[in-house]
């Protein structure tokens, strides 16, 4: 799994954003920017927090603790809306290409289960 700097990096580029720019979000010099990115700084709990709000992910995500960059609230959202599947497929043709592959990895592991259950299944019969 990639360290902060590197997912901080890719966020940032999913959103098409230049160190500079995210810097003046935060607050803090480009040069910080930099720093976090390649792993010579990193950031105290304020900014971090701040840097998970700003790009709608956990902080567990931030630190590489979980796979799925998809924040709670994103889950939420697509369960207490109606949606239909065109909604969907729209909203997933726009996703970056690693949340793409992060979203088959889950179908697939999911797809996994429950041939997994439905062989169990018919083993208890």
């Amino acid at each position: 799994m990639a360290g902060f700097g590197e997912l901080l990096a890719e966020l940032r580029k999913d959103k098409s954003m230049t160190q500079h720019e995210l810097a003046d979000v935060l607050h803090v010099s480009v040069g910080t920017i930099s720093n976090y990115e390649t792993g010579v700084h990193f950031p105290d709990i304020e900014k971090l927090v701040n840097l998970a709000d700003f790009f709608n992910v956990t902080t567990d995500y931030l630190l590489g603790r979980c796979g799925s960059n998809l924040s709670p609230d994103v889950f939420k959202n697509m369960v207490t809306e109606e949606k239909t599947v065109g909604d969907i497929i729209t909203a997933l043709q726009q996703l970056p290409e690693e949340r793409k592959r992060i979203l088959t990895q889950i179908i697939d592991d999911m797809e996994f289960r429950m041939a997994i259950n439905r062989y169990n299944k018919k083993e208890r019969q």
